[in-house]
């Protein structure tokens, strides 16, 4: 993920070099990567930028540090993270500590709640109980939470209809705001993709100033240590038919999705108008696809630009879980687009 947005001056560690095709495709299109390079092969004094903050570089290698990784885990934390947004959320959430407090929690609560993994991925780690018969699901907690301390929270359904990520710069335990984008979330709250450009991002006005005060209460949270990328999540719902506004569903301190669309967004320079986006695509279930193809046919049909900045399948041919794809359209066709794509790749 991080060749599309180097700079050609750049080196660009990997367990695995890219394919001559892809690293061509990103050329093509103006991304001008930097130099792949393996464990071992670099030496010498760099200014070190990984996804997270969890290792140092040493003699050519990463090294784990760990402060890095404690600080990390504190940050990035689902638990610790509610201090971070006390005050600032609507929605009920408390910290689940065993099977038996679990047990109880769902005797007493108000339904429906989602039960959250303390770390998770894009909604992924999330358990959602609509009523007294979903207690079959207490036996994928382990599975699927990793185990205990989760986060329970009152859980809004249909009545969420937008999601928005607001990306942010941390330095000296200062937050400097870039921009908010609008993320594509599937009815079982999976996200599938985020969109940034064109018109003014709808609802910004609402839940930008509830945001902003969310981080002037968070920021002293914020160990000093910690430099670099933030990413808060929120989303808005309707309750009693007023819009409510949960200005932070989760922080996440590393380059997060939005982020990365930022940065090929700015690396590419479209003119304000035409909206960018990136899709989260996974390996058809028939296992036949091919992505070249697929790509000249829909840009050609949709009338789009679109890159791939993750391969399909590794230098063996085996393929990857996911995909991640980036787009540009106009306003207009971005709905009708990202419906085209999704069919596309999945049939």
């Amino acid at each position: 993920m991080f060749f599309p947005i180097s700079r050609a001056e750049d080196f660009v560690l990997v367990d695995e070099l890219p394919s001559e095709e892809l690293f061509s495709h990103w050329k093509e299109v103006g991304l001008n990567p930097g130099t792949p390079v393996q464990d071992g092969a670099l030496l010498g004094d760099v200014t070190f930028v990984e996804w997270g903050n969890r290792n140092e570089w040493y003699e050519g290698r990463l090294v784990e540090d760990p402060i890095r990784i404690e600080t990390s885990r504190y940050l990035n934390s689902k638990i610790t993270q509610l201090d971070f947004r006390k005050n600032h959320s609507p929605l009920p959430a408390k910290v689940i500590t065993s099977e038996e407090h679990l047990f109880a929690e769902l005797e007493e609560a108000k339904l429906p709640i989602v039960l959250k993994s303390e770390f998770g991925l894009a909604g992924r780690n999330h358990i959602i109980f609509k009523s007294a018969s979903d207690s079959w699901k207490m036996s994928q907690v382990n599975k699927r939470l990793f185990g205990f301390p989760i986060l329970a929270e009152f859980w809004v359904g249909d009545d969420r209809f937008f999601d928005f990520s607001t990306l942010w710069d941390v330095r000296d335990g200062e937050f400097y705001y870039l921009t908010a984008t609008a993320m594509l979330i599937d009815k079982e709250g999976v996200f599938r993709g985020i969109r940034i450009g064109g018109s003014e991002l709808p609802y910004s006005a609402s839940f930008l100033p509830p945001v902003m005060d969310l981080v002037r209460d968070v920021k002293g949270l914020v160990p000093k240590e910690y430099s670099g990328p933030c990413a808060i999540d929120g989303f808005l719902f309707r309750e009693e038919g007023k819009v409510q506004i949960q200005p932070v569903s989760e922080f996440n301190f590393r380059y997060s999705i939005g982020r990365i669309l930022w940065e090929v967004r700015k690396k590419r320079n479209p003119i304000k108008e035409v909206v960018s986006g990136i899709l989260i695509l996974p390996y058809p279930k028939q296992g036949s696809l091919e992505e070249w193809s697929t790509l000249k046919r829909l840009e050609k049909e949709l009338g789009i630009t679109m890159i791939l900045l993750t391969p399909v399948r590794d230098l063996s041919g085996k393929p990857y879980q996911n995909t991640v794809l980036y787009f540009e359209t106009t306003e207009e066709k971005e709905p009708s687009v990202v419906e085209s794509i999704w069919q596309s790749w999945m049939d």
